[in-house]
């Protein structure tokens, strides 16, 4: 999908979010229409449209201000979440005995055997996917 159809694609989604008469989850885990969200929510779901569409910064930032105005208390609210997210996966994993910090997706692909499933592909396959070695 070129640049523009992603674009199209989010505006679509948080118009979707918008508009929708579905209830949608608050951090709490209680269930709100789009109109009585907190602005943590609302720029939670905007942020997950943003990485499903792969959406600029300038973009989301933009859409961010137009539906919550400034989010800079919900933005804080939504990295601490995230944080605490991440940290809690991070600590399901098994000690590696690493002293150094290991990025958290690198870890997982090491755990799922994510490099090694991958060299076992044949370059046709990779050919066919459209991945260049």
């Amino acid at each position: 999908m070129n640049a523009q159809g992603r674009l199209q694609g989010f505006t679509a989604l948080v118009k979707d979010h918008q508009t929708s008469r579905s209830y949608f989850e608050e951090p709490d885990g209680s269930l709100k229409q789009w109109g009585d969200l907190s602005a943590q929510a609302k720029l939670s779901y905007v942020a997950i449209a943003a990485a499903i569409y792969n959406i600029p910064f300038p973009q989301f930032a933009g859409a961010v201000r137009e539906l919550i105005g400034d989010p800079k208390d919900a933005a804080l609210r939504l990295v601490l979440n995230s944080q605490r997210e991440l940290h809690g996966l991070a600590e399901l994993l098994p000690d590696d005995g690493r002293t150094e910090a290991t990025p958290l997706v690198e870890r997982f692909k090491e755990i799922l055997n994510y490099e090694s499933d991958r060299a076992s592909e044949t370059p046709e396959i990779e050919r066919e996917r459209g991945i260049e070695m």
